[in-house]
């Protein structure tokens, strides 16, 4: 292993896993920890996914279903794009409403 210069970030206009319908049903919350490779051209390896810890097993269903929309800028060493090992967490909150009043 080497230090790199940049590391891997994800893509902001990137694809991201879908909230378990089953889980937004009951209310669930969670999180996610996985670990993956990231090659030169941004995109993740996925046979080096690895469910590293979760809060249910359907968030990590979630992560490892959309892992192949999802996009990286690859990290760069001396000037070059690099294969980096990531360790991406991930949060599936559900957003309260809130009745908003008129006056």
């Amino acid at each position: 292993e080497y230090e790199v210069d940049s590391a891997v970030t994800r893509d902001p206009a990137s694809g991201g896993p879908e909230y378990p319908d089953a889980l937004r049903q009951k209310g669930i919350q969670g999180d996610v920890l996985v670990e993956f490779a990231v090659d030169t051209t941004g995109h993740a390896e996925f046979e080096t996914f690895v469910v590293v810890q979760t809060s249910h097993p359907e968030f990590a269903q979630a992560v490892r279903e959309a892992l192949p929309r999802m996009l990286f800028t690859p990290a760069v060493a001396r000037g070059r794009r690099v294969r980096q090992l990531v360790r991406l967490p991930m949060k599936f909150k559900l957003l309260t409403e809130t009745a908003q009043g008129t006056s």
